[in-house]
């Protein structure tokens, strides 16, 4: 699957997921922030990515300053410049960037698909379309930092993170792994997957942003 249509298809299903919601509607995935401001930081994200600002990733500050600065914008104001910088970032699609823009919104497709009670399409393409960023992230950290290699087993497969034997495994979904590496899974329910070894030597590397959540989050 090619970047462009993977993103414009959780677009078009984001779009229909919110209409007629409530646009208040508090979203637990991302404490603090409405389906609104959901939808404001991807149409404002997306136009970080066209300008190449950065800045506040890690820190969280990054989409903070995107919802900040839309807070008094409609829901519909936050649709049109989404639709606006789509077009602004078209040549993204076939770079390194276009595997980031589609995990960033797959991840955000299924914090509205949890705040709106519908949940649905976690064990498609696009879903392990999302992944493919992410582990290669996590991939070359380990790598990095020199941690212990991590076999692991998915629904469709199976692939060994970081350098040499795999000194542990642990099996699950796509979808547990994008939202557990994500930041939407606390550190007991990482623990409580299905592991081969101490999950403990591997669980600061599979917070991709640095982070896992403070509190369980089930959905």
């Amino acid at each position: 699957m090619t970047n462009a249509p993977v993103y414009d298809a959780a677009r078009q299903r984001i779009t229909a997921l919110v209409a007629g919601a409530d646009p208040q509607t508090p979203v637990a995935a991302t404490p603090g922030w409405s389906v609104k401001d959901v939808v404001a930081h991807l149409a404002g994200g997306l136009r970080d990515f066209v300008d190449r600002r950065f800045d506040g990733v890690e820190s969280g500050e990054w989409g903070e300053r995107q919802v900040r600065d839309r807070r008094d914008n409609s829901l519909g104001d936050a649709f049109a410049e989404w639709d606006a910088n789509r077009v602004l970032a078209e040549p993204l699609f076939d770079t390194p960037m276009g595997p980031v823009l589609v995990s960033e919104v797959i991840a955000h497709e299924h914090d509205l698909r949890a705040a709106l009670g519908v949940p649905g399409g976690r064990d498609g393409a696009a879903v392990r379309a999302a992944l493919t960023r992410p582990l290669q992230q996590l991939d070359q950290r380990m790598r990095d930092n020199g941690v212990l290699a991590l076999r692991v087993v998915l629904e469709h497969g199976e692939r060994v993170l970081g350098h040499g034997e795999p000194a542990g495994a642990v099996r699950t979904s796509s979808f547990e792994l994008l939202r557990a590496i994500g930041g939407r899974r606390s550190v007991d329910q990482i623990r409580a997957l299905d592991w081969d070894g101490d999950p403990d030597v591997w669980l600061s590397s599979l917070a991709l942003f640095g982070r896992h959540r403070p509190e369980p989050f089930d959905e």
